[in-house]
């Protein structure tokens, strides 16, 4: 996972071979970025009808320099 820093450059938050396939991500008050990592390529689908997912299935927590966005 990349972000931008605000030179315009990108710089790694988080490295893992499971994070191939990010699903769900969402940045809580806690300061942390929370990722969900389904394993979409390792499904029946795409690997000739065998389902090669394992669990538990990965939920990671990403320390950040930043809040959420509040909407009111």
């Amino acid at each position: 996972m990349l972000r931008r820093r605000p030179d315009g450059e990108f710089e790694t938050v988080a490295h893992d071979p499971r994070l191939l396939w990010p699903d769900t991500m969402f940045v809580a008050t806690d300061r942390h970025l929370y990722v969900t990592a389904n394993q979409l390529h390792w499904q029946p689908k795409y690997q000739r009808g065998q389902d090669l997912r394992r669990k538990p299935y990965a939920l990671f927590r990403i320390p950040i320099d930043a809040g959420p966005v509040l909407l009111c």
